[in-house]
């Protein structure tokens, strides 16, 4: 029991360090898109948008509202209750506990969010796609789906054996995520700083859920550790 709680502890301190770096940077690089957004329209929002609108094609419209179906609310939900149960089955409630965590907290954040910034979309007269009366800053789908898929990401590689398989489910991961970012570009229903903020965001939440619960692992354990010595 010993050697697993030193193990435990020394996991823990690892992905605590790791989770501290991460959630700084994209706490940082968050403040800096918001701030730039705060001052004015940055002039790549309507360019970007006015020049991906302009290249729309009927096949791509097709497979990025697939795309952009598995960042909604409704998918996400799905997906956070799929992998909970699946955790909860194979006795892992600590993942189960960040999963809840990242979908709950992102979804709170980008609500609150919007409210704060009420920066409306983009608008088009023959728009490809439209969403819900919400406002746009920052991407909901992009916030959400970063944190969701990227908490599921983080606990494979944890657990996959192999350097190889750990990289290749973080990928897989990010690739994923970037697709349902720029999903929310493509049908015009996201300025490119929207979605920027929202990675930003999501991934500074799940950084900072992994600290939390690698803490908690440590004070759990450390009294045990000292107590044998």
């Amino acid at each position: 029991m010993r050697g697993r709680a030193r193990r435990l502890v020394d996991a823990a301190g690892f992905e605590l360090l790791g989770g501290l770096v991460v959630l700084f940077a994209a706490a940082w690089a968050f403040g800096a898109v918001a701030e730039g957004v705060s001052e004015g329209e940055p002039a790549i929002d309507s360019r970007l948008a006015a020049w991906l609108h302009g290249h729309a094609t009927p096949a791509l419209t097709s497979f990025f509202k697939t795309v952009t179906f598995f960042g909604n609310f409704a998918s996400l939900l799905v997906v956070s209750a799929v992998a909970v149960l699946v955790l909860l089955r194979r006795g892992q409630r600590t993942e189960a506990t960040l999963v809840v965590l990242a979908f709950g907290g992102a979804q709170i954040l980008t609500l609150g969010l919007k409210l704060g910034f009420q920066r409306e979309r983009p608008f088009f007269p023959d728009p490809l796609a439209t969403a819900p009366t919400t406002y746009s800053f920052p991407s909901g789908h992009a916030c959400v789906s970063a944190a969701v898929y990227g908490a599921i990401g983080y606990i494979l590689a944890r657990h996959l054996p192999g350097a190889r398989a750990k990289l290749l489910a973080l990928a897989v991961t990010a690739v994923v995520i970037l697709l349902i970012g720029f999903s929310r570009l493509y049908l015009g229903v996201h300025f490119l700083t929207d979605v920027v903020a929202g990675f930003c965001l999501g991934i500074a939440w799940v950084a900072l859920c992994v600290v939390a619960l690698n803490l908690r692992v440590r004070l759990r354990f450390r009294p045990a550790e000292a107590g044998k010595q």
